[in-house]
């Protein structure tokens, strides 16, 4: 019986590459036993080396500049919303007093947040305050001028107490 040549370890007779990187160690191989049991494991000299030179590395993240600003006070939108409305309401029947009052209200009640908590929003403070507290004068006047108005039609109450609807407009 004859048997095959013994097998060479490179069948095309190829001459390692001098470039290529050193082969690396099986990560899966399992850890050298010792002959005692109980002996400690060893410890590598640097368990953090180094990167090898040439290797990417990442530059460390600088500080922040500061804090963050805290946002716009919630309250100084509401207080300019309903600033804006009681504006817009004041002649109707008395009611744009209400969302003024409040607006006006809310505007100092978010300027002292503002000052506590270093929010923005004071520009927006100051308009609910203004356009607040003009509403309230508003509708003010208007109460007053209808009162003055009715004060001065001596027919008036007359008309209220007859119902009926003649007035100078017919």
């Amino acid at each position: 019986m004859t048997y095959p040549p013994p097998a060479s370890p490179d069948p095309f007779n190829q001459q390692p590459d001098p470039y290529a990187a050193p082969p690396t160690p099986n990560p899966y191989a399992p850890p050298p036993v010792s002959a005692d049991p109980y002996a400690a494991p060893p410890v590598s000299a640097a368990p953090y080396a180094a990167p090898p030179p040439g290797a990417y590395v990442v530059p460390p993240m600088p500080y922040a500049a500061g804090p963050a600003t805290q946002g716009t006070n919630g309250m100084a939108i509401a207080s300019m919303v309903l600033g804006i409305v009681g504006v817009l309401m004041c002649w109707c029947y008395g009611i744009g007093a209400l969302p003024g009052l409040i607006g006006a209200i809310l505007g100092h009640v978010s300027q002292k947040q503002i000052r506590e908590r270093q929010q923005e929003g004071k520009g927006l403070a100051i308009t609910g305050i203004i356009t607040g507290w003009s509403a309230v004068a508003l509708t003010v006047i208007g109460i007053v001028i209808v009162v003055i108005i009715i004060a001065n039609d001596p027919t008036f109450w007359d008309e209220i107490q007859n119902g009926s609807s003649s007035s100078d407009w017919d």
